[in-house]
């Protein structure tokens, strides 16, 4: 039978009887670590929130002193699974939640997301290809690594004692064999695995559901697991070579140190990206349009996608493609790094600074013409207005793009820009403005040719 990991003794003497003198005190050493997190965090809330006015206020000089929190009341070091922080998720919070299934003990609980047909279908499919001494191996693995596994999720799921090992352990051990299950699958039968899944459509939502940040299991524990049904070998593909495949990534550009599918997904998109040689804090003022008024020459490119350049007057920028599928990815890998890659901000780096090329659907329109964005999501309008907010209260410390911001500021202000600016608004707007001035500058200039040859002729009669 299976015990809660935290049951809740009768007395301090069972308390001691069952853990020990030395689990006891440790145990109340955390605790009272505990309640010196919790009274710091209610200061910091009140202090942001001071039109409450029931709020009870800490005074400064009983602030606690900095101190370090235990271990084990901390995140895993190697794996950090967050909830999403409030204001990203306001912003648009079914980028945020799974619409097929749950994976993981985030959002378990939603009824709406209970698919154990599904899990237990591909559980039993998964006891085919292993022994039933495997299996209690996977069973061994993830109680011992329990207390590991919860750290990866916070605080919430370490310390409730209504969350019984038990089902937290079982919700671990069925979503791991499902996503090996399906992985394999995939990598297995190509195009049958669609036909098992219903329909490419079906597949490509449980695929972005998968990559959620809040619908995660940690990588190594897949890898464990999988590395315990079938050890590697020069003849059997890696769990990374399954999670690329299922995914579409390039399996050579990943080292060691994946933290979950969110952070795949991430690591895929900033892979390659512009070096950073001076932190500055100058970043372009100025949309799309304004830039290719004053003379900026906007031109696709055929690299990665944060390796935007700009040299010589042109801008080089990689395909960007607007789909419904993009904002949740966007929103899920920005929230990742803003969460746990906070100095290295690179893909909000890059949203950023598309963010700045685009304010209205004037700027998506001349970036769809340049070939630089492909939209399959709607108006243009409705392009404008994903990409702008994307960015609210995001967090940019990395400078990626600092030194270009720069460069277009300066190009832009140069002083014979404006005067570029003024033709091309004024007397070159459409092609018919373009033309008409074009004929007047033919007729002005033949009209001078005339008067000059008169004079000419006035001056110095011909013989």
């Amino acid at each position: 039978m299976a015990v809660p990991l935290y049951s809740r003794p009768n007395s301090f003497r069972d308390l001691i009887a069952r853990d020990g003198p030395v689990s006891f005190v440790a145990s109340l050493s955390c605790f009272y670590r505990l309640i010196l997190l919790l009274s710091a965090s209610e200061e910091v809330a009140y202090m942001e929130n001071t039109d409450q006015e029931n709020s009870p206020r800490i005074e400064t000089h009983h602030r606690p002193q900095v101190f370090e929190i235990d271990m084990v009341l901390q995140l895993d070091p190697e794996c950090r699974i967050y909830k999403v922080p409030s204001p990203f998720r306001e912003a648009n919070e079914k980028a945020y939640t799974p619409q097929l299934i749950s994976i993981g003990p985030l959002h378990c609980d939603n009824q709406k997301l209970d698919k154990m047909e599904w899990k237990m279908r591909t559980f039993n499919q998964f006891s085919s290809r292993i022994s039933p001494e495997t299996f209690g191996k996977f069973q061994s693995y993830i109680g011992e690594h329990g207390r590991q596994i919860r750290r990866c999720y916070g605080l919430e799921f370490f310390f409730n004692a209504e969350f019984e090992a038990f089902k937290f352990e079982k919700i671990i051990l069925y979503d791991a064999v499902f996503i090996i299950e399906l992985l394999l699958m995939h990598y297995e039968e190509g195009e049958i695995y669609n036909l098992v899944w219903r329909s490419e459509w079906f597949s490509t939502k449980l695929r972005l559901d998968l990559m959620l940040l809040e619908n995660q299991l940690p990588f190594f524990v897949l890898e464990d697991l999988y590395n315990l049904a079938f050890p590697v070998s020069d003849h059997s593909p890696s769990f990374l070579d399954l999670a690329c495949s299922y995914f579409y990534k390039d399996p050579t550009m990943y080292q060691k140190g994946i933290k979950h599918f969110t952070d795949l997904t991430r690591c895929s998109l900033v892979i390659s990206r512009p070096s950073i040689k001076n932190k500055i804090s100058d970043d372009n003022m100025y949309t799309a349009t304004m830039l290719h008024e004053a003379g900026v020459k906007f031109e696709v490119s055929n690299d990665r996608l944060l390796n935007v350049t700009f040299e010589k007057g042109v801008l080089k920028i990689p395909i960007f493609v607007a789909s419904y599928a993009t904002e949740t990815i966007c929103r899920n890998v920005m929230a990742c790094e803003q969460c746990d890659f906070r100095e290295e901000a690179y893909f909000c780096s890059y949203i950023q600074l598309l963010n700045s090329f685009v304010v209205s659907e004037k700027d998506v329109d001349l970036l769809i013409k340049k070939n630089i964005i492909v939209n399959n999501f709607g108006s243009h309008r409705a392009v404008a207005e994903m990409i702008n907010n994307l960015t609210v209260e995001l967090v940019l410390p990395t400078g990626l793009y600092s030194e270009i911001g720069r460069d277009l500021n300066l190009y832009y202000e140069r002083s014979w820009n404006p005067t570029i600016r003024t033709l091309k608004h004024v007397y070159f707007k459409n092609i018919w403005r373009g033309t008409a001035t074009i004929v007047a500058s033919i007729v002005v200039l033949l009209t001078l040719i005339q008067t000059v040859m008169a004079i000419l002729d006035r001056a110095i009669p011909m013989k």
